[in-house]
């Protein structure tokens, strides 16, 4: 074992105080129990967390590089007293501070909101006697990061960043009627931004085990990147505004993940016109959009949430009508639906509505013979400065009769989600799933003129 391998060990011992999910579910078990029947409470939750992240910067240029990693244990405890829940999220080592934190909750619940305990999920999981974490590696890391400057950057490309991720978590669940659910994941992906004289375009790529020793294909951004760069160096002119637009994958994606954001069950709690239109038909009738936690292409594949729920493919736009929305158990609750199992939840938030693989479903439309392509998204400050405007700059080529005849300036785009995706053209067939797009997949898409 490396000095960095025994450095997160010994982390992951400090941040779970040395107790597997097994012992951690013993000690918890007998403090809600206890507590519960002292101080009259109609039902407890916990749901404990640890995380470990590993982050390596690569300095291409140089060929040096440098390594960072921590974590975290942290306990959300809800407590139902009367007909109220209170919340409270803390950082916990010992039974004594569990212990705080239910009552710091119970505390909260007198001022809470109303809230029936949840029902319970199907089944329970089997709880290992090991420990939480799936081990950040860096050992598998940087030959990762070796591979892909040997493999994916184009020639001469001036790299600002490199860098690789590693995201390992444990996950318990635990409730009063005796529910207990553990979940352990492991996520690692490649993030680069590269210098053109117009910008810099940013591009990612998950890393699935084997990426270090070849048996991963990364040719989906080798082509990406080098069609992103040949768009932003040479000569260009301004784009003809009365052309349609067609989006690659990789300028669509911040829309996608838009619309995912759109679709949230508290959005949609919010937006009251939005959840009347359930049922109508609100988009044209090429977009359908799904989120399938199981999709074998997509980023994140899991079978329960965090709230214990069942995951599920969820249909959210069916040929242009809206069927429903991304739901935790609250949103779900407040809407009177089923959650379908997304409420997930971070270190130190209560479970939100959250897309896994949230997708537009590929099509087969035809291109138009003239349009403007738009392949590289060059990097801006945020994709979303105004909830519900999906904010771009991309550039590409100006086609004409299907064909390249030129660069065109990177447009600077304002899209409205809802509106955009109401005037949509064509869907393409050329599905990608983007870790830069929180885990969302799109093909090509069609749109209208910027200017009108």
């Amino acid at each position: 074992m490396s000095e960095h391998d025994e450095g997160v060990e010994e982390a992951s011992l400090v941040y779970t105080a040395g107790l597997s999910p097994r012992s951690w579910s013993a000690l918890a078990r007998e403090s809600m129990d206890r507590l519960g029947r002292e101080r009259g409470w109609r039902g407890v939750e916990l749901y404990m967390l640890s995380y470990e992240n590993l982050t390596l910067d690569s300095e291409v240029a140089s060929g040096t590089f440098s390594s960072s990693s921590g974590g975290a244990f942290t306990v959300s405890a809800r407590v139902w007293t009367g007909e109220r829940v209170g919340t409270a999220v803390e950082s916990v080592h010992s039974k004594e501070t569990l212990e705080e934190l239910l009552l710091a909750a119970e505390e909260k619940a007198r001022t809470g909101t109303p809230g029936a305990f949840p029902a319970s999920p199907p089944a329970s999981t089997p709880l290992p006697t090991n420990a939480w974490r799936v081990a950040t590696d860096f050992s598998r890391a940087y030959p990762c990061a070796e591979r892909i400057v040997k493999e994916v950057l184009p020639p001469g490309v001036v790299v600002q960043a490199l860098v690789v991720k590693q995201e390992c978590t444990g996950s318990l669940l635990l409730r009063s009627d005796g529910v207990e659910v553990f979940r352990r994941t492991g996520q690692e992906a490649a993030f680069l931004r590269c210098e053109t004289s117009r910008g810099a375009v940013v591009d990612a790529v998950p890393l699935p085990p084997g990426t270090a020793k070849g048996r991963n294909d990364l040719e989906p951004i080798r082509a990406r990147l080098a069609d992103a760069v040949a768009a932003l160096e040479g000569p260009a002119k301004q784009a003809d505004r009365t052309l349609p637009l067609v989006l690659r994958p990789l300028v669509a994606a911040p829309l996608v993940a838009g619309l995912a954001w759109l679709l949230r069950g508290d959005i949609a709690t919010a937006t009251p016109a939005l959840v009347r239109a359930v049922g109508r038909k609100l988009f044209p009738s090429l977009l359908s959009v799904e989120d399938d936690p199981l999709n074998p292409r997509g980023l994140q594949h899991r079978q329960l949430d965090d709230e214990g729920r069942p995951t599920r493919v969820l249909r959210l736009v069916d040929e242009g009508r809206l069927v429903g929305f991304l739901h935790s158990e609250e949103t779900a609750a407040r809407l009177g639906v089923e959650s379908g199992g997304r409420g997930l939840r971070d270190l130190v938030h209560p479970a939100t509505p959250t897309a896994l693989n949230c997708c537009i479903l590929p099509r087969e439309d035809a291109l138009p013979a003239d349009y403007t392509e738009l392949v590289a998204r060059v990097e801006n400050f945020s994709t979303m400065p105004t909830p519900g405007t999906v904010s771009l700059i991309a550039g590409g080529w100006e086609v004409r009769d299907g064909r390249r005849v030129h660069r065109v300036e990177p447009l600077e785009l304002e899209l409205p989600v809802l509106e955009t995706f109401r005037s949509l053209r064509g869907v393409g067939s050329d599905l990608a799933f983007f870790p830069s797009a929180e885990g969302c997949g799109t093909p090509t898409l069609i749109l209208p003129p910027p200017g009108g």
